[in-house]
């Protein structure tokens, strides 16, 4: 892996726009894909090899990438896209939109030199772009997701399924009230790069409408639904999860990496969803996992599996619910290693489950040291964010 970062990030210096960095990571990638190869060439799980060899990939992709961003912003001001915040970049570099879709914030940000003046004209015009743009737009723009869906294609990794681009719904749709950016929101903040050159951050916070949370959950409630009934997953138990995962989020990516709203991992629950709804193993690109109704119907069959094969023999609902949250976040290992000391005890965990209360479930699932923090907090985050969508339930 060392090995990758060191012959990627120094190309960082021959490429001086994003379509340059897409040219760059797309040409060079593939001569130090051998490297990773070499390096885990004693796997013999050719699934757990290609999961290996595409975690490394993308990472690799991630942290070259992020050089980028530091030789025009500084590496105390790199933003990059994560579960729940999309970040994208203007093709020079210099100019960038953040979408907090957990904080309802809108932030416009340019990086210039001290002595050049930003108009709120040039914001006004930035934030009209914005709002026309797409998911389907916005993800042709992302080079590492791009080298991502090469890499599968170059490697054959389990047949990669081809992906038909994402519904073109617009990102920021009903999200941001229409109304001119003032001057008196425009912030400024001086930078030094590593060469000692001093450059400013003209930047200006746009917030979200009062209800954006509940406008963006109600655009998937037909999925929802439709896939809720048929593998037996609650509507606000679907909802719930997108909320804990992505804050809906469309374009969310996570350094696992997770894909799309539910944060679906390409190279296991995928896999395992996949199959379990087609019959075949197939690595999905994130371009599939980006589109809303493929992620949730992945999700939704994801909890189900999680549910009803993982979890047979629960007899109480409410810990079910606690038991599948925790698996979906942690591992299904995790949870019964939790319970039972040993990551193979199906049988002995759901003794100790059914054993216990919900209320001492959940307990346990809080404290136990066996967990990491996130999943002990995640629980709690699933129960709380489902009571947002309990309304939807008997919709």
């Amino acid at each position: 892996m060392k090995k990758v970062l060191l012959l990627l990030i120094p190309l960082i210096s021959l490429a001086s726009d994003i379509e340059d960095i897409q040219k760059s990571m797309m040409i060079n990638y593939l001569e130090h894909v051998e490297n990773i190869e070499t390096i885990h060439k004693e796997n013999v799980d050719i699934v757990r090899q290609n999961a290996i060899y595409y975690t490394n990939i993308v990472r690799s992709a991630q942290k070259y990438y992020s050089g980028f961003v530091a030789k025009e912003w500084g590496d105390e001001n790199i933003k990059l896209s994560s579960k729940k915040v999309f970040t994208q970049y203007s093709k020079d570099m210099k100019e960038r939109e953040n979408i907090d879709f957990e904080k309802g914030v809108v932030t416009l940000e340019i990086v210039t030199d001290l002595d050049t003046n930003t108009s709120v004209d040039h914001f006004n015009s930035k934030l009209e772009a914005l709002q026309d743009e797409s998911t389907q737009q916005a993800l042709k723009k992302d080079p590492v997701a791009a080298l991502s869906i090469k890499y599968m294609e170059e490697k054959k990794i389990a047949k990669p399924v081809v992906a038909a681009e994402p519904k073109s719904d617009l990102l920021l749709q009903g999200l941001v009230k229409q109304q001119a950016i003032k001057p008196e929101q425009i912030k400024e903040k001086v930078i030094t790069l590593k060469d000692g050159k001093k450059k400013k951050i003209v930047s200006v916070e746009i917030p979200m409408v009062p209800n954006h949370l509940e406008k963006r959950a109600a655009r998937y409630k037909k999925d929802v639904a439709e896939n809720g009934k048929k593998y037996r997953v609650s509507p606000s138990y679907v909802f719930g999860t997108m909320q804990t995962e992505s804050y809906f989020n469309p374009l969310a990516v996570s350094y696992v990496p997770a894909y799309g709203l539910m944060q679906i991992v390409p190279t296991t629950a995928g896999v395992d969803a996949y199959e379990a709804l087609y019959g075949k193993k197939r690595v999905v690109p994130p371009p599939y996992l980006y589109d809303p109704s493929k992620n949730i119907k992945l999700g939704t069959k994801y909890i189900q599996i999680i549910r009803e094969r993982y979890l047979k023999g629960v007899t109480n609902e409410t810990s079910l619910d606690y038991c599948t949250a925790t698996a979906y976040n942690a591992g299904i290992g995790s949870l019964y290693r939790s319970f039972t000391g040993s990551k193979r005890g199906r049988k002995e965990a759901v003794a100790k489950i059914n054993a216990m209360t919900p209320d001492e479930v959940y307990t346990h699932l809080r404290t136990s040291p066996k967990l990491t923090k996130e999943a002990r907090n995640y629980v709690k985050r699933i129960r709380d964010h489902r009571a947002n969508f309990k309304m939807w339930d008997t919709q």
